[in-house]
């Protein structure tokens, strides 16, 4: 596991200061970890005893090693990246490198998951009155199909990937609605707008995004992280998908589980209804 993993791993159990000094090192280049542990406390606001125990948390004895650690990982990231689009590669090592990385994502990604904020997630569905995705591009889709999921559960769901559509639902949204906001980055503008005004409205805002640290982040109730480690969003949006989709699908497993005999029994119905007009026999 590299360092960035390790720091998002245990970011929400940091305290204030802490949490600065992981937004630094989560935020670095390799020239930028060059610089002392005088300077980098100097840029951070922080003490170097505080950084020197920021390194301990993370399992090192001393900056130094920590630093070479940290260095190896930041210099060899983007052969883990870019061979990715290696022109020579072989098809079959292609496949073999996006089922990897996805793998990576995927473990990485159930290191970060704060289990009692999605079981809390879940619990506040139940009780909502309205439960809406939003997201655009492929961060939409994944609320497509999280809202088709809740839908069959009997819950009232509904996808905004239209940014006219999410401030107009914002703008209407009350405190017994839910509004579970994707983004891999955080940084969506018009996510961020339309969170922000649901939130003022009273709603519940749930974040789902790979930046604890993101506007997006600080404007929600509860915060979903996934953990994929590219720095380059438009890399990392669409392997952020497999992560985000299966937070998504985890909220599905818990509220069927939370469904009465009446609700399993019309299920059954609906997917009988699918296997005799939508499948070959």
């Amino acid at each position: 596991m590299s360092i960035m993993t390790e720091i998002k791993v245990i970011y929400n159990e940091l305290k204030p200061v802490q949490k600065k000094i992981a937004d630094y090192f989560l935020d670095i280049d390799f020239e930028g970890l060059n610089n002392s542990i005088e300077e980098i406390a100097g840029a951070i606001g922080t003490s170097v005893a505080s950084i020197s125990r920021f390194c301990k948390r993370l399992g090192y004895d001393s900056f130094k090693r920590f630093k070479i650690t940290f260095s190896r990982d930041l210099h060899y990231e983007p052969e883990q990246i870019l061979p990715i689009f290696n022109r020579d590669d072989e098809p079959s090592l292609s496949i073999r490198k996006v089922f990897s990385e996805a793998v990576t994502n995927l473990q990485a990604t159930e290191g970060v998951v704060d289990f009692t904020a999605v079981s809390g997630v879940a619990e506040r569905i139940c009780r909502c009155d309205m439960l809406y995705f939003l997201g655009l591009g492929g961060s939409g889709r994944i609320g497509q199909l999280g809202a088709i999921q809740l839908s069959h559960l009997r819950y009232k769901a509904k996808t905004l990937i239209d940014p006219y559509e999410m401030l107009v639902c914002a703008g209407h949204g009350h405190k017994n609605d839910v509004f579970f906001c994707i983004s891999h980055s955080g940084r969506q503008k018009q996510v961020v707008e339309a969170a922000g005004l649901a939130r003022q409205n009273g709603a519940y805002i749930v974040a789902l995004t790979n930046y604890g640290d993101s506007a997006l982040a600080k404007l929600s109730d509860c915060i979903l992280l996934t953990a994929c480690h590219e720095r380059q969003v438009h890399f990392a949006q669409s392997n952020s998908m497999v992560a985000q989709l299966t937070l998504v699908r985890a909220l599905y497993i818990i509220l069927a589980s939370k469904t009465d005999n009446a609700g399993i029994e019309e299920i059954r119905g609906i997917e009988k209804i699918v296997n005799r007009n939508l499948r070959v026999k």
